[in-house]
């Protein structure tokens, strides 16, 4: 096989996001057996000010009572470290791309250059422009090679205003994968190339590498059961999470959650070590899923709020329930059943096998 020799990943740039950092981690894991990896900066970083303007005004009723100083100095405390496991392990201070310049680098471009699109929400039509998407699909450079890996939409269509634009990006694309098969399917309708759904690059490291660079922020003796929300709990879901925890006589650790000072600064790191040693897991994150599923541990996903039933799961849940056999941990309340790991390692291994096999080809040129 003739891989090239510099392998560029355009992916989401946010020093705010445990899901977004670590699945760049991997990408640049498992693209480093075919040559030298460079993470893109872009000129998108501003959507890391953004997200933090929505996420501080979605929460606005959360934070009436706390000490807003206190707040922003945890916050800084958390993206200065967010900021660090960037630079340690996936820097992006050598290759730089925007729609006006292009693809800029700190040394030479060859034509054996390739553009990685992935993984991540990085073909979310929601919050994008045009113009902002023509980027993502890697538009602005069109003489170098492309392929995606496990890119998402973040949503089940795509809007009639963005289908051109997907048409004729597809179009530029060697090889095409996605996260979701709602994606896939959607996408299928753009092109006459086959889209392939792959795992998400985190689920493609093993546990054993993962824990590699913790960082002996969780004490060993601690007992604990880990929630991790990116909406809230309601009332119903926290007493199941209370419940559990005195009957197995643990603490609880919240992250993203102000009520939990210790746990709120944890880095992409700390996020790794804390589903690692926890006891139970409570979530409705997609990489939450993907991590206690990495370590074995058991796990409740709750609806968000004023979402019932499994009908409501979004097409990154269903995707990882249909691959996983999991669609049983999806709850409105309650104790999700016992997950079998031995069938989960199963699938896991099958399924890193079929990604694996996709990614080869795709990388021969």
């Amino acid at each position: 096989m003739c891989y090239m020799r510099n392998i560029f990943i355009l992916t989401l740039n946010d020093n705010n996001n445990y899901g977004n950092r670590l699945q760049n981690y991997a990408m640049k894991f498992i693209l480093e057996k075919y040559g030298s990896v460079f993470t893109v900066r872009t000129d998108a970083y501003c959507l890391s000010v953004l997200n933090f303007v929505k996420h501080l005004l979605k929460n606005v009723f959360s934070y009436v009572g706390v000490n807003l100083l206190r707040f922003f100095s945890l916050k800084k405390q958390r993206q200065w470290i967010f900021a660090k496991f960037t630079q340690d392990y996936v820097p992006d201070d050598l290759v730089f791309a925007s729609p006006l310049t292009g693809l800029k680098a700190e040394f030479p471009l060859t034509n054996a250059d390739l553009l990685v699109l992935g993984s991540d929400q990085i073909w979310n039509p929601t919050g994008n422009t045009i113009g902002t998407l023509k980027f993502r699909l890697g538009m602005f450079n069109p003489n170098m090679r492309r392929i995606s890996y496990a890119a998402s939409l973040g949503q089940s269509y795509i809007p009639d205003a963005y289908v051109a634009v997907f048409k004729n990006g597809l179009a530029e694309i060697e090889h095409i994968s996605v996260r979701e098969y709602a994606g896939k399917d959607s996408l299928q309708k753009l092109t006459d190339k086959t889209v392939s759904v792959v795992l998400d690059p985190t689920l493609m490291v093993s546990a054993d590498k993962w824990l590699e660079f913790t960082r002996d922020f969780v004490p060993d003796n601690d007992r604990y059961v880990l929630t991790y929300f990116l909406g809230r709990p309601s009332d119903e879901q926290e007493y199941d999470i209370q419940k559990y925890a005195k009957a197995h006589g643990c603490r609880v650790r919240r992250m993203l959650d102000l009520r939990d000072e210790e746990t709120y600064v944890a880095g992409p790191q700390d996020f790794v070590e804390l589903f690692s040693k926890a006891q139970y897991v409570f979530t409705d994150s997609y990489h939450a899923c993907c991590f206690s599923i990495l370590f074995h541990k058991q796990f409740t996903v709750f609806n968000r709020a004023g979402m019932n039933g499994k009908s409501n799961m979004n097409s990154r849940m269903e995707t990882l329930f249909r691959l996983f056999d999991l669609d049983s941990v999806m709850m409105d309340s309650g104790l999700a059943p016992e997950i079998d790991y031995e069938k989960v390692d199963h699938l896991l291994e099958e399924n890193r096998r079929k990604s694996q096999n996709w990614l080869d080809k795709a990388m021969e040129g």
